[in-house]
C-alpha cells in the first residue's frame, strides 16, 4: 500500500486539482499595486463622503479621482500583459475562478469609467497638478447623482467580489498546505 492510497490522504489528481499556479513578477507586481490602489480608493472616498466639504473633502476627493486614473491605466496595462503573455487554461474542474477573475476587472474599469462619468456631468473635472479630465459624459445631463450612486454600488460590489478572491485564494492554499506533496 503506498502513501498515497492511504484513506484521507489526497491523490495524485487531488494534487493536480488543488495546484496552485505560480505568477510571473511582473503579474504579482501589478496585482499589489491594484490592492494598493483600490484600497486608497475605497478609503478616500467614505472618508471623504463622511467630512462632508471643506479642505480636507476636497483634497481627499481629487486624491481619489487622480487614484481612479491612475487605476484604470493600471488595469488596462494588466489585462495588456496578461493577453500578451497567454492566457493561463483555467482547470476543468475550476470554470468560477475563471469567471471571477473577469468579472473582477469589469467591475475595476466599470468604477472608474462611472465616477468619470458622474464628475464629467456634474463639471468637476479636475485632478492633480492642474490636469483636467476629457468629457465622457454631457457636463450638467443632470445624472451626476444615477452616476455616482452606479458608481458607488459597483464599489461596494467589488469588495464583495475581492471577499469572495481572498476565501477562495485561502482555500488554495490550505488545500495545498494539506497536500503532503507541495511540502519541502
Amino acid at each position: 500500500m503506498t502513501m498515497a492510497s492511504l484513506p484521507g490522504l489526497p491523490t495524485d489528481a487531488d494534487a493536480r486539482r488543488y495546484a496552485i499556479r505560480s505568477y510571473r513578477m511582473p503579474a504579482k507586481v501589478f496585482h499589489w499595486l491594484t490592492v494598493a490602489l483600490v484600497m486608497f480608493m475605497v478609503s478616500s472616498a467614505v472618508i471623504a463622503k463622511q467630512l462632508n466639504d471643506g479642505y480636507w473633502s476636497d483634497t481627499l476627493f481629487m486624491l481619489h479621482k487622480t487614484t481612479g486614473v491612475i487605476t484604470l491605466a493600471m488595469v488596462l496595462m494588466r489585462l495588456a500583459y496578461r493577453i500578451a503573455q497567454g492566457w493561463i487554461a483555467p482547470q476543468p474542474s475550476r470554470p468560477s475562478r475563471t469567471f471571477l477573475h473577469w468579472l473582477l476587472y469589469a467591475v475595476i474599469v466599470l468604477i472608474p469609467l462611472a465616477g468619470w462619468a458622474g464628475v464629467s456631468d456634474f463639471g468637476s473635472r479636475e485632478i492633480f497638478s492642474g490636469f483636467t479630465l476629457p468629457v465622457i459624459w454631457p457636463e450638467h445631463a443632470g445624472y451626476a447623482d444615477e452616476l455616482f450612486a452606479f458608481h458607488a454600488y459597483l464599489a461596494f460590489g467589488l469588495l464583495a467580489l475581492v471577499a469572495l478572491h481572498i476565501g477562495i485564494a485561502t482555500q488554495d492554499y490550505m488545500m495545498r498546505a494539506d497536500d503532503p506533496k507541495s511540502r519541502d
